[in-house]
C-alpha cells in the first residue's frame, strides 16, 4: 500500500513535529527565561484568554500569559534586561524567520508578521477565505517567507493555513498507527515548497537544538504518521480586529458538508481553540 505525502500532508505533519518538539522548550527553558526577565521588570502575566495548544498545561499557559505581557511592554525597558541570556534567548525566538518578520520594533519583544498577516493589512475591508488566501500566497512567494504559516501560505490551501497559522498565535500579531500490510510513502510535495520547508526545519533546529526531520522521500513516513496525529479540527485563532477595539476577526477549521473548511468569522470577543471546539462539541453558539 502506498501512502502519498503531498503538500497538505506534508505540512500537517511538519506543524505536528513542529509542535511535539516546541512543548519541552516552552515549558521549560522559555518559561524560565520569561519569569526571569518579567520578575526583573516587574511585569506580571497579562490577563488575557489563553489561546491555540497553551490551554494544555499550566505551564503553558502560564508562558503564553507572561510572553503577552512581556510584548505589551515597549522597547524602552530594554537596558533593564539587556545584558540577560534569558533574554537574549526570548529575542532570538521572537526573531526567528521561522515565525516571519518582526513586526513591531518599538515592543521589547516583537510579535512577527507573517503572510496572513500581510495579507490582512493588504486586503482591507475584503476579508474573506479566498481572497486572504490568495494573497498570502503572493505575499509568501513575494517575501520567500519559510515560516511555518508561510509554508502553509505557500501551498495556497485555506484549512492547512488555518491550522498551522493556530500553532504560531502567540508569535504572531493580530493583524504512529498500526498497518497490516507493508507500506511506502511517496513524496508528492511540491519542490519549492520542499526547499523552503528544509529551510524552516534547519532554522528551527539551529534555533532550539532539535532534530525535525529533513523535509524529502527518505522521511516521507515522518511526516505522514506526524500528519495522522494532527487534531485540526476545531483548531481556532483571532487574526485581526476593527480599528475600535470591539470585534475580533477568527478563522476556524470546522466540518461543511462532510469536508474541513475554515470558517471566517466576526465577534465581540476573542475566541480560543478551546472555546470554538466546546461550541462545536454542544453544536451551538458558534459565531455567524
Amino acid at each position: 500500500m502506498d501512502y502519498i505525502v503531498d503538500d497538505r500532508v506534508f505540512l500537517l505533519g511538519l506543524d505536528e513535529l513542529y509542535r511535539g518538539a516546541v512543548r519541552p522548550h516552552e515549558e521549560t527553558e522559555l518559561l524560565a527565561a520569561a519569569a526571569e526577565v518579567a520578575k526583573i521588570l516587574r511585569v506580571g502575566p497579562a490577563s488575557v484568554p489563553v489561546e491555540g495548544y497553551y490551554t494544555e498545561s499550566e505551564a503553558l499557559s502560564r508562558y503564553f500569559r507572561l510572553m503577552r505581557a512581556l510584548q505589551a511592554e515597549p522597547a524602552k525597558r530594554a537596558p533593564a534586561v539587556t545584558g540577560l541570556q534569558s533574554f537574549q534567548r526570548l529575542r532570538a525566538v521572537t526573531s526567528s524567520a521561522i515565525y516571519g518578520r518582526p513586526n513591531d520594533l518599538q515592543a521589547l519583544l516583537p510579535t512577527t508578521r507573517d503572510p496572513l498577516g500581510e495579507a490582512l493589512a493588504r486586503s482591507i475591508p475584503d476579508w474573506t477565505v479566498p481572497r486572504l488566501v490568495q494573497v498570502a500566497q503572493a505575499v509568501a512567494l513575494e517575501w520567500d517567507d519559510y515560516s511555518l504559516s508561510g509554508l502553509a501560505a505557500r501551498a495556497g490551501e485555506p484549512v492547512v493555513l488555518a491550522a498551522l497559522r493556530e500553532s504560531v498565535v502567540l508569535e504572531v500579531g493580530l493583524s504512529i498507527f498500526s498497518r497490516e500490510v507493508p507500506a511506502s510513502y511517496l513524496w508528492k510535495v511540491s519542490p519549492a515548497l520542499t526547499d523552503a520547508g528544509r529551510r524552516f526545519v534547519t532554522a528551527f533546529n539551529e534555533l532550539f537544538l532539535e532534530s525535525l526531520p529533513e523535509p524529502g522521500p527518505e522521511d516521507a513516513g515522518r511526516y505522514w504518521d506526524a500528519s495522522e496525529r494532527a487534531e485540526i479540527l476545531g483548531r481556532c485563532g483571532c487574526l485581526g480586529r476593527d480599528p475600535g477595539g470591539s470585534r475580533y476577526y477568527h478563522w476556524a477549521v470546522r466540518h461543511e458538508d462532510g469536508k474541513l473548511a475554515v470558517h471566517a468569522f466576526w465577534d465581540g470577543r476573542l475566541w480560543t481553540t478551546d472555546q470554538y471546539r466546546a461550541a462545536l462539541h454542544r453544536g451551538e453558539g458558534l459565531p455567524v
